[in-house]
C-alpha cells in the first residue's frame, strides 16, 4: 500500500516533531525537576480544583488556596519530621561506637564460636565483616563521588532553590488553565483522530489517577503505621521480656522510609526490613528475642495491610500495572534522566499500557 504525498509529509512532520521534542528536553532535562514535580501537582490537586469550581469558587482562587495548602502541609511535614529524624541520627551515631565495639569483640565471637563448633566450620569475626568491610567502603566512594558530584559549585543551590519557588508557581499555572491547555492539545489533532484520543486520554487518566493518587496514600499510610509501631517496639518488647527494652534507634525515620519506599514493589520492603534488623543487631547484641520477633511480626502486618487494606482501598483494580514493569520503568527512568527520568517513568508507563495494546491490535488487524 503506497502512501499519498500528504501522508508522507504528515509521518515526516510527526517524527520530526517528536525527535526534537526529545532532543529539546535531553538538552534542559537538568532544569525539568521543578516542572515535572509542579505538573504532578497540578494533577492531583486538578479534581480538587474543579469540583470547587462546579460550586461557584473561582478557579484562580481554589487553585491558589490549595497550592498553598499543599505546600503548607508539606513544610508542615518538613518542619516536624526533620528535626525528629536528625536527633534520632544523632542520638543513634554517637552511640554506635559502642555498639559496633561490643558487637564485634564480645557479641559475635561467642556467638560465631558456638555456631562454628555446631557446624564444624571455622567462623571468625574477620571472615565475616570482610566482605562487609569492601561493601561499606566501597558504598563510601560512591557517597563521596555522588555528595561531590552535587555540592559542586552553586548548582545544588540553584536547583534548590528552582524546585522551592518554581514548583508552585509551575502548580499554580497548570491548575488555571487546565481546561484549556487539555481542549487545546485535541484540538491540534486531525479531527478523525479526536474521539479515539479522547477515549486513549480518559482511560489514561482513569489510571494515572488511581497510581498517583492511591500509590501517595498508601505510602504516607504505610510509613505512618510503620513508624508508630516501630516507635512503640521498646514499649511491647518490655512487656514480653519483663524489663526494660529501649526502643529501635532510627524507628520513625525508618519506619517512614520503608512505607515511602512502596513504590518500588518488592525492593522497597526489603530496603525497610533490612535496616529494620540491620539496626536491631547492632543495638540489641543479639541478647534478646524479642525485638526481632516484634519487627518481624510489624512487617508482616504491615505488608498485610498493603496487600488487602490499602492497596484495594486506595488504588483498586483500575491500574493493572505489573510489579516487574514498574520495577523496569522505574530503573530505566533512572538511569535514562535521574531523579526527573524516575519521576516520569510511572506516567509513562501507563501512557505505554494504554497505548500498546491499541497499536498491537491494529498491526494484528492489519497483518491478519
Amino acid at each position: 500500500m503506497s502512501l499519498t504525498k500528504q501522508q508522507q509529509q504528515a509521518i515526516f512532520l510527526t517524527i520530526l516533531l517528536v525527535g526534537g521534542s526529545v532532543v529539546f528536553l535531553d538538552a534542559v532535562s537538568e532544569m525539568l525537576l521543578p516542572f515535572v514535580v509542579g505538573v504532578v501537582l497540578a494533577y492531583l490537586l486538578n479534581p480538587l480544583v474543579s469540583y470547587l469550581h462546579h460550586r461557584g469558587v473561582p478557579r484562580a482562587l481554589g487553585s491558589a488556596g490549595l497550592v498553598a495548602a499543599a505546600i503548607s502541609l508539606i513544610g508542615l511535614g518538613l518542619v516536624l519530621g526533620v528535626p525528629m529524624m536528625v536527633e534520632q541520627l544523632a542520638s543513634f551515631l554517637r552511640r554506635l561506637p559502642v555498639y559496633l565495639m561490643t558487637l564485634q569483640h564480645f557479641v559475635l565471637p561467642n556467638k560465631l564460636g558456638n555456631l562454628g563448633a555446631l557446624l564444624d566450620v571455622k567462623l571468625t569475626v574477620e571472615n565475616l565483616l570482610r566482605p562487609l568491610g569492601m561493601i561499606g567502603a566501597k558504598g563510601a566512594e560512591w557517597t563521596v563521588s555522588a555528595a561531590q558530584s552535587a555540592l559542586s559549585g552553586v548548582a545544588w543551590l540553584v536547583n534548590v532553590t528552582l524546585l522551592i519557588v518554581m514548583t508552585p508557581v509551575v502548580a499554580f499555572y497548570f491548575l488555571i488553565d487546565w481546561p484549556r491547555i487539555s481542549d487545546g492539545v485535541f484540538m491540534q489533532l486531525p479531527k478523525r483522530w479526536r474521539k479515539n484520543a479522547k477515549a486513549i486520554a480518559q482511560e489514561i487518566d482513569v489510571k494515572m489517577a488511581a497510581y498517583l493518587r492511591g500509590t501517595l496514600g498508601v505510602c504516607v499510610a504505610l510509613g505512618l503505621f510503620y513508624a508508630t509501631a516501630i516507635s512503640c517496639l521498646g514499649l511491647f518488647a518490655s512487656w514480653l521480656a519483663g524489663k526494660p527494652v529501649d526502643t529501635l534507634e532510627l524507628g520513625w525515620a525508618i519506619g517512614l522510609l520503608t512505607g515511602m519506599l512502596t513504590f518500588l514493589p518488592v525492593i522497597g520492603g526489603s530496603i525497610g526490613i533490612a535496616l529494620m534488623f540491620g539496626v536491631a543487631l547492632v543495638q540489641y547484641q543479639l541478647q534478646m528475642w524479642e525485638p526481632y520477633v516484634l519487627l518481624g511480626v510489624i512487617f508482616m502486618v504491615g505488608q498485610f495491610l498493603e496487600g488487602y487494606v490499602f492497596t484495594p482501598m486506595l488504588v483498586g483494580n483500575r491500574v493493572g500495572l505489573h510489579p516487574l514493569w514498574v520495577i523496569f520503568a522505574l530503573l530505566a527512568g533512572g538511569t535514562l534522566a535521574g531523579i526527573t527520568g524516575m519521576l516520569l517513568a510511572i506516567p509513562t508507563a501507563v501512557v505505554l499500557s494504554v497505548i500498546l495494546p491499541r497499536v498491537l491490535a491494529q498491526w494484528r488487524e492489519a497483518v491478519d
